[in-house]
């Protein structure tokens, strides 16, 4: 993985592609490249430096009409120009793109080099551009050379090809991982994002998986992998390309912080018409129906679910959570009975993707709550819930998490039929404009702990799931290392971990459990641990560092993780790092 651009067109797509590229940066990568047919020869450039010295890398006279480039996260093999993307075929027939991992690839890749295909990288995409070669010599037919290859993959992949010797087609194949064609008057394109094609096309076309096809100036064929011609149809997208703009702000993780209010507006205009809630009647009834409620998720995602589980329990329902890489492998109670509400951000987290294949032979129903219309989760699901946050560019998750805690706020006052909960909402977002407004204090914190070595997050219930998040983002954006535990579960182990002046944030926004945590601050404090508590007005006492205006109990996650990523943030701008695309993260995790 990481970024797939690639067209053909009436005119030059060298800065399309460049463009295209850069569009898809905050995805993070660790080398780029560029292939382009010229003369009925595939021309090669590779860097492992940023997209802009990929654009430097080689003559402005160089350009074409056909071409594709990649952004690349290694999976298979260390970041080099050797094992950067394109990748070329031993007769120079074939240049390739790929993201995805190819599971089979070793035997894949001894089998050819019994035939004398020689490898140049350590990649498992190389093994591709070998095999489409093969078949080829074979069939005499790109398209039959492509169905055959595909046919004996096992894993995922997105791939754009070019033929060298053809300047008038566009080739690609898909299977479980992200690809898209953007039409346009001028021209045909692909990419594994929405973003590299918002200037330039106004219809799309999602492919669906073991699929593959060309396309031309002015035709796309599609094709099933018995190679039976499949029709298709356009749709259009909500996503906006100036989300991609910083508007004045130095990074777009503290843009996108600040865009919490938005985020809950957003979700509002939406699913609220002044009288009542507008959440699909089959999605609530499937909701008060459901014996039993699974969510599932990843990183951020999953803290998410763990409050929307507890949301559901106070309903009286049977909920359980899980990551969604070990229920993957380890899936439990997977019956038709279950109801599975997965949440990502993207809709193309890979993990979850895995998991709708052991969903869908139970024939239970799938709740998917995604930012992104159009993605994999979204066209597998029974129900969708968008959240309309816009595009989310930092790597490190902060508005979209917002915004699933609201539509999930909102989804549960549906089922209660309560319409008073707009008021409540209201109060979360007057707290959230505090933070905005006020967070002095925030920074002070994030110069003291900037060099500690650890730091650890402290909180009961709702508080728990939020310390969670907050010590994600402060790993995620700082390095430094982090941990959350439950305020009961100090004396059980994590208390060994205090020593002094070992930063701890507590949270305190509960009236059940604020005693507790208040003799939780003195079991620290007599060990020389440094506390910051964060608390809400009515539970705060002098001394607290930071207090938030009150706000429901059941809305504090909404309101006290701007802390926590406040915090990440103004650490990792202290050390001087790259906040938006942190080391070796992916905004989007479609590989497992």
């Amino acid at each position: 993985m990481c970024g797939i651009v690639g067209g053909i067109s009436t005119e030059k797509v060298r800065n399309f592609i460049i463009e295209g590229l850069k569009s898809v940066e905050y995805r993070g990568y660790d080398s780029s490249g560029l292939a382009l047919v010229i003369n009925n020869k595939c021309e090669v450039y590779k860097t492992i430096e940023r997209v802009n010295e990929l654009d430097k890398s080689f003559e402005s006279s160089f350009d074409s009409f056909l071409g594709i480039g990649h952004t690349r996260w290694a999976t298979h093999g260390v970041p080099s120009v050797k094992n950067a993307h394109p990748h070329t075929s031993k007769s120079k027939l074939f240049t390739i793109v790929h993201n995805g991992v190819i599971e089979n690839y070793r035997i894949l890749k001894k089998e050819l080099q019994a035939k004398g295909y020689v490898f140049k990288s350590d990649t498992d995409t190389e093994v591709v551009a070998h095999l489409l070669e093969k078949e080829y010599k074979i069939t005499s037919n790109v398209l039959e050379a492509i169905r055959l290859t595909i046919k004996q993959l096992k894993g995922t992949y997105a791939l754009a090809i070019l033929f060298c010797r053809d300047q008038n087609h566009l080739y690609f194949a898909k299977n479980r991982s992200p690809l898209l064609i953007g039409h346009a008057k001028k021209g045909n394109f692909l990419a594994s994002d929405y973003l590299p094609l918002l200037k330039t096309a106004s219809d799309f076309v999602e492919i669906p998986d073991f699929h593959y096809g060309s396309l031309s100036v002015s035709e796309i064929e599609l094709y099933d992998i018995n190679g039976n011609s499949i029709e298709f149809s356009y749709h259009q997208t909500n996503l906006k390309q100036e989300a991609l703009e910083k508007n004045n702000y130095p990074h777009f993780m503290l843009k996108e912080i600040e865009e919490a209010e938005q985020s809950v507006r957003f979700l509002i205009d939406n699913y609220f018409d002044g009288k009542k809630l507008l959440f699909d009647k089959d999605l609530i009834k499937t909701l008060k129906d459901a014996k039993h409620i699974i969510f599932l998720g990843s990183g951020t995602s999953y803290h998410a679910c763990l409050t929307g589980a507890r949301y559901f329990r106070e309903l009286k329902k049977n909920v359980d959570t899980y990551i969604a890489s070990e229920w993957a492998y380890y899936p439990y109670n997977n019956s038709k009975d279950t109801v599975f509400i997965l949440m990502s951000q993207s809709g193309e987290t890979a993990d979850l993707i895995s998991c709708v294949k052991l969903i869908e032979k139970q024939g239970s129903k799938i709740i998917t709550i995604t930012n992104t219309q159009g993605s994999t989760l979204a066209r597998k699901a029974d129900h969708v819930v968008f959240l309309y946050a816009g595009i989310e560019v930092a790597v490190a998750s902060t508005k979209a998490y917002i915004a699933q805690m609201t539509a999930l706020v909102l989804i549960n006052a549906m089922i209660r039929n309560e319409l008073n909960i707009f008021e409540k909402l209201e109060e979360a977002i007057v707290s959230q404009r505090f933070i905005i407004k006020d967070h002095e204090i925030i920074k002070k914190v994030a110069k003291e702990i900037q060099n500690s070595s650890s730091v650890y997050f402290l909180g009961r219930g709702y508080d728990h799931d939020l310390a969670l998040e907050c010590s994600l983002k402060l790993k995620e954006v700082s390095y430094i290392h982090s941990e959350a535990f439950p305020g009961g579960e100090l004396k059980h182990g994590p208390i060994a971990l205090i020593e002094k002046d070992v930063p701890v944030i507590v949270f305190i926004s509960d009236h059940s459990t604020s005693d507790a945590m208040r003799s939780n601050i003195c079991e620290i404090e007599a060990r020389g641990g440094k506390i910051y508590v964060v608390s809400t007005q009515e539970l705060s006492q002098e001394g607290d560092t930071y207090v938030i205006p009150n706000v429901r109990r059941f809305l504090s996650p909404l309101v006290s993780v701007m802390f926590g990523q406040y915090l990440a943030y103004y650490v990792a701008l202290y050390k001087n790092l790259d906040i938006d695309k942190p080391r070796n993260l992916a905004k989007s995790v479609t590989v497992e």
